[in-house]
């Protein structure tokens, strides 16, 4: 009788759980693998409450994992096919165009999402072929920030940079500091020059025209090098001790992106971001504007569950709050006109910066660049060749790495 009892009770516990899925439309999942998201770890907690709300209306679980954004491409790539991959990962620009090509990320369902207020750029830079392949969840650029104390008022032109430069180095100081070999941070002044990666066409990128080692690219690291030579930017300036040294007040200003700002925040520091200053050609430097994007992995099963998270992900509310922690500019345009956060020196600086900006180009061969382009300036600063050598050279192991790319 009481074994009848226990299987009755499972049977009854069984009907119930169908009809109640029945009722709300599937709403409670009776999955017991959760979707698995693969997000970066500075905002695991934040994507863990969304996605903890989400589960409550959809009843399907979350698991949410820290994995560098540098890393998810070939990590889900990797884990995909053997089953050990996330449904949802996020990913940087310049990635997009290799995840496409090897079938890793999959068509996101556009009708599943209200994409309305979105930047029009973090749209058309995540859709290939007509078809979208990510949800924008991060906008950034870098630009200049600079301490109010010592520049009350943003530089306006290089010119002026240089000369500030001079008078501060005098008094053990610095003017303005970034990681001069860094190809990211030093294209800004070689595409304020016209220098480009790769021609812009009506269907895409022109892998074919590299605009590296062109006049202006030239004249561009060769203002960069007459920075190095007068001892205004010195050797081992990277991306932690430029920061550091405006943090310590003994740098006017810096070229650098939002998640920066933390630390100078920190620092006390009464600090303002605007547009890099005017080239002497009139022209502002044009930084790569580079975005983040949440993706649904082609390996997931259940990729429409997927695209439901990514868009609760991706609310009004839920990209305020990421805001709010400190994570990035969010490129939803009902989050940027909020009154406390359009009132931000970041967003004002930033957004004016990417007006001014180069969208980094989203194919596969863009992969080959950066290695040859950084050696490429640190030659050209160390004097081992000249500037037009050392780009000439870079230019030639890029095409080189890009027919193997065939």
């Amino acid at each position: 009788m009481k074994a009848m009892s226990g299987r009755l009770a499972r049977t009854l516990a069984v009907a119930t759980a169908a009809i109640l899925v029945l009722l709300t439309g599937g709403a409670v999942s009776l999955a017991a693998d959760p979707l698995v998201v693969w997000c970066e770890p500075q905002k695991q907690a934040t994507v863990q409450a969304a996605a903890a709300e989400w589960s409550k209306k959809s009843g399907i679980p979350v698991q949410v994992e820290a994995i560098s954004v540098l890393e998810t491409a070939n990590k889900v790539q990797l884990a995909g096919p053997v089953g050990k991959g996330p449904d949802v990962f996020c990913c940087l620009s310049g990635q997009l165009g290799m995840l496409v090509t090897t079938g890793t990320a999959a068509p996101i369902d556009a009708s599943l999402l209200d994409l309305s207020q979105f930047m029009k750029v973090s749209l058309e830079g995540a859709t290939q072929d007509g078809k979208l392949y990510g949800v924008p969840y991060d906008i950034s650029s870098v630009g200049l920030i600079y301490n109010k104390k010592i520049w009350p008022q943003p530089p306006a032109t290089m010119d002026e940079v240089i000369a500030k430069s001079r008078e501060l180095k005098a008094k053990g100081q610095f003017g303005l500091l970034w990681p001069l070999e860094n190809f990211y941070f030093t294209y800004a002044i070689m595409a304020g020059y016209g220098g480009y990666v790769f021609a812009p066409t009506a269907d895409g990128w022109n892998p074919e025209d590299i605009g590296l080692a062109n006049e202006g690219s030239v004249k561009a690291l060769k203002l960069v090098k007459t920075l190095r030579d007068e001892g205004l930017i010195p050797v081992g300036t990277d991306h932690v001790v430029a920061p550091g040294m405006l943090n310590e007040g003994k740098a006017a200003a810096i070229i650098d992106g939002s998640w920066t700002l933390a630390s100078v925040q920190q620092a006390g520091i009464d600090y303002g971001v605007a547009p890099i200053p005017k080239l002497d050609n009139g022209k502002y430097p044009a930084p790569f504007v580079s975005l983040k994007w949440w993706h649904v992995s082609s390996y997931s099963k259940r990729k429409a569950e997927a695209t439901q998270l990514i868009a609760a992900l991706t609310t009004k509310d839920a990209m305020y709050k990421s805001f709010k922690n400190a994570e990035g500019i969010p490129p939803r345009m009902d989050v940027l006109d909020m009154p406390d956060v359009k009132s931000k020196p970041e967003v004002a600086g930033y957004g004016a910066q990417a007006n001014y900006g180069s969208l980094l180009p989203d194919i596969p061969e863009m992969n080959v660049v950066w290695v040859p382009m950084n050696n490429a300036i640190e030659i050209a600063l160390r004097g081992d060749r000249t500037v037009q050598e050392a780009l000439a050279d870079a230019v030639n192991i890029i095409k080189q790495s890009i027919a193997e790319l065939k």
